[in-house]
C-alpha cells in the first residue's frame, strides 16, 4: 500500500498544481509564458496573499481581545454563556457531519479520479487515505482560525492577558476533535462502499438525531468532546485528557483505512456523480451559488417522481401557484427559510438585549448580505434569467416578484415573529417588532431581487443590504424613536421597489 499511497499523491500533486494554475490565472498570470516575469508575479502574489493573512489575522486579534474585554467589564454573564454553547455547538456539528455521511459517502471522485484512480488496480484504502487526510486539513483551517479568534474573545478576559498560549491551546486541541468528528463520519460513510445494501436505508440519516434526545439522558456522555475542549483552552484540562483524544483519533482512523481495503469502487464513482460535476465548475460554483443548488436539486429531483401539477388557473394566480408548487416540491428550502428567519431574529435580540457594540451590528448586517435565505429568490431568478420566457410576462418586476417569493416570505416572517414573540418583551415592543419583521423580510427580499438584475450581484446586495438595513437602525438610534425608523425603511423599500421595476 505504501507504493500506491506515493503513486495517488503524485497524482494528487499534480492535480493541486492544475487546480494552482487554474486559480493563478484568475488573478492575471499567463502559465503559457513561461518567463522571469511570470514566476515574479507569482513570488509577488504569493507574498500580497501571505502579507494579507498576517494583516487580517492581527487585526481581528486586536478586535476580538478588545470585544471581550468590553464583553467582560459590561456583560461576563454572556461570556459565560457564550463558552456553555461550545458543547451543545460541538455536537451539533458532530450529527451534522454524520448526517452527511450517511446520506452520501465521504469519499468523494472527481471526473479524473474517476478515470485514472476508480479502475486502477491500487490499494482501495490509498484514496481513503488521502481522501481523509486532505479533509481533516481544509475542516481544521476553515473551523481552527475561527475558534481561536472566539477562543481568545472568551479566555483573555478571564485571565486578564491577551497571549499566543490561548490561540494554540484552541488550535491544539481542534485538531484532535476534527479528526474524532470526521472519523466518525467515514467510518459511518465507508460502510456504504462496504456494503451497498445500506443505500436502500433511505432515512438511516436520522439515526444521529438520537444524540439529541440522549443529551437530556446523559449530557456527560454527549457533551464531553466540547468540555474537553473548553478546559483545554482555560488550561485545566486532566492529564489523561490528551493521551485519550489521542487514542480515540486513532482507533476511528484504523477502523475506516480497515473497512477502506473492502470498499466497492464502483459504488464510490456512482456517489460522486454530483461532487464532480460541481467541482467541475471551478470558479464558478462560488460566484454561483445559485447555479450549485440547482445542480443539486436536480441530482435529488431526478430519484423521484414529481408530484403536484398546477391547476387551471390564469393571470397573476398562474405566477404564484406556480412559484408554490415549485417550493413544496423542495420543502428543504422553507424549513430553512424558517431556520434562517429565527437564528436572525435571535442574534438581533441578543444584540439588542446586552446593548452590545456596533461591531457586532455591522457583523449582523454582513451576514444578511452574504448569506440571505437560501431559496428565497429562487423562482424569481429563474424567471429573470429567462429572457425569452420574460418577456411574455405582462408583468412589472416587483408584481414578479411578490408572485414567486409568497411561500419563502411567509416562512422567513413565521420563523422570525415566533423567536421575537416568545422574548417575553412589553406589549407594546412585541407589537412594534411584529410589525418591523415582515417589512425588513420585504426589504431583504427586494435588495436580493435588485442585485439578480444587475451584473455585480454580491457587491450589489452587499451595499443594497447595507444602505437599507443600516439607515433605519441609524435614524432609531440617533432619534431614539421607532417611528423614525419606520419612516425610513418604509422609503428604503420604495426606492427598492423602483430600482426593481426598472430593472427586472
Amino acid at each position: 500500500m505504501v507504493h500506491d499511497l506515493r503513486a495517488l499523491g503524485w497524482l494528487r500533486w499534480k492535480q493541486f498544481k492544475l487546480g494552482a494554475v487554474y486559480w493563478l490565472r484568475v488573478l492575471g498570470y499567463q502559465p503559457n509564458q513561461n518567463s522571469f516575469l511570470q514566476n515574479m508575479y507569482v513570488v509577488y502574489l504569493l507574498a500580497i496573499g501571505a502579507f494579507w493573512v498576517f494583516a487580517m489575522w492581527a487585526y481581528s486579534f486586536d478586535a476580538v481581545t478588545g470585544l471581550g474585554n468590553l464583553l467582560g467589564e459590561n456583560s461576563p454573564g454572556t461570556l459565560i454563556a457564550m463558552i456553555n454553547i461550545i458543547p451543545p455547538l460541538v455536537l451539533l456539528v458532530q450529527i451534522y457531519v454524520m448526517i452527511n455521511a450517511l446520506r452520501s459517502t465521504p469519499l468523494k471522485l472527481s471526473f479524473s479520479d474517476m478515470a485514472y484512480v476508480a479502475g486502477s488496480p491500487m490499494s482501495r484504502a490509498a484514496p481513503v487515505i488521502l481522501g481523509f487526510l486532505r479533509q481533516v486539513l481544509t475542516r481544521w483551517l476553515i473551523l481552527g482560525v475561527p475558534f481561536a479568534l472566539f477562543a481568545v474573545m472568551v479566555v483573555n478576559p478571564f485571565t486578564e492577558h491577551a497571549d499566543a498560549s490561548t490561540t494554540l491551546r484552541a488550535l491544539g486541541v481542534m485538531l484532535p476533535l476534527v479528526v474524532i468528528t470526521w472519523g466518525m463520519a467515514w467510518v459511518l460513510g465507508v460502510l456504504r462502499l462496504v456494503y451497498p445494501a445500506i443505500r436502500r436505508w433511505r432515512y438511516i440519516w436520522v439515526l444521529p438525531l438520537l444524540l439529541l434526545g440522549l443529551a437530556w439522558v446523559a449530557p456527560d456522555l454527549v457533551y464531553w468532546p466540547g468540555r474537553a475542549a473548553v478546559l483545554v483552552l482555560y488550561n485545566a484540562e486532566p492529564i489523561w485528557l490528551w493521551p485519550a483524544l489521542i487514542l480515540l483519533a486513532a482507533g476511528l482512523v484504523a477502523l475506516f483505512i480497515w473497512q477502506g481495503d473492502h470498499i466497492n469502487m464502483i459504488q464510490a464513482v456512482d456517489e460522486s456523480q454530483l461532487y464532480a460535476r460541481i467541482q467541475k465548475l471551478g470558479i464558478l460554483a462560488w460566484r454561483q451559488a445559485d447555479l450549485q443548488m440547482r445542480i443539486r436539486m436536480q441530482s435529488a429531483q431526478a430519484s423521484r417522481k414529481p408530484f403536484l401539477r398546477l391547476p387551471r388557473v390564469y393571470g397573476w394566480q398562474t405566477l404564484t401557484t406556480r412559484a408554490a408548487v415549485s417550493y413544496i416540491r423542495h420543502p428543504f428550502m422553507l424549513l430553512l427559510s424558517v431556520v434562517w428567519g429565527a437564528a436572525i431574529a435571535q442574534a438581533g435580540v441578543w444584540i439588542i438585549a446586552n446593548n452590545l457594540p456596533v461591531q457586532l451590528w455591522i457583523g449582523w448586517l454582513l451576514v444578511i448580505g452574504i448569506a440571505p435565505p437560501v431559496g428565497l429568490l429562487y423562482v424569481f431568478r429563474i424567471d429573470v434569467e429567462e429572457r425569452f420566457l420574460r418577456q411574455f410576462l405582462p408583468f412589472n418586476g416587483f408584481q414578479l416578484l411578490m408572485a414567486d417569493i409568497v411561500l419563502p416570505y411567509i416562512a422567513v416572517v413565521v420563523g422570525a415573529g415566533l423567536v421575537w414573540a416568545v422574548q417575553g418583551f412589553d406589549p407594546a415592543i412585541t407589537m412594534s417588532g411584529l410589525i418591523f419583521i415582515p417589512l425588513l423580510a420585504l426589504m431583504l427580499a427586494l435588495c436580493g431581487a435588485y442585485a439578480v438584475t444587475t451584473t455585480r450581484v454580491l457587491q450589489t446586495r452587499l451595499l443594497s443590504t447595507g444602505l437599507s438595513f443600516g439607515l433605519p437602525i441609524v435614524a432609531g438610534v440617533v432619534t431614539g424613536s421607532p417611528l423614525a425608523a419606520l419612516v425610513v425603511a418604509l422609503l428604503a423599500i420604495s426606492t427598492l421597489i423602483g430600482l426593481v421595476i426598472q430593472n427586472a
